[in-house]
């Protein structure tokens, strides 16, 4: 009777186990991906309004997407090979875009309440360790 009861405790154990992993698989908590098309679009309108530097190459990481916004981070250098001679110069800033209108922080005293302003709470973490990591 005891090997029954063990038996049973542990189907029990391994159903309520596969359960929970199928309703974690299935919650909200996944990261929104982008199809090439849509992150394309993305990094031309952060190459074309984003960046202070002209014929800009930008690589963009996307911390979220909440209906028409788009949260993330941009690193872009110059393109051409000309430019390269002006030194190692990059841009590198969190964004904000909604719709085609993308909004960064200001540099200086303003960056911190501009990034407040601008970005969630959750996602400012994020923008600091981005911010540290240039900054070494």
């Amino acid at each position: 009777m005891g090997q029954k009861i063990g038996r049973f405790s542990l189907g029990i154990s391994v159903m309520l186990a596969v359960s929970f992993a199928v309703t974690s698989c299935g919650s909200g908590n996944e990261p929104i991906s982008l199809s090439d098309q849509e992150l394309a679009d993305v990094v031309n309108i952060v190459q074309e309004h984003g960046t202070v530097l002209e014929s800009a190459s930008c690589q963009v990481e996307v911390f979220r997407i909440e209906g028409s916004t788009t949260y993330g981070w941009a690193t872009c250098a110059p393109s051409s090979e000309g430019a390269s001679d002006t030194g190692a110069q990059v841009d590198a800033f969190p964004f904000r875009l909604d719709g085609e209108d993308l909004r960064r922080p200001d540099e200086g005293k303003n960056y911190q309440k501009d990034v407040e302003e601008l970005f969630p709470e959750d996602l400012r973490s994020a923008i600091n360790q981005h911010t540290t990591g240039l900054a070494k």
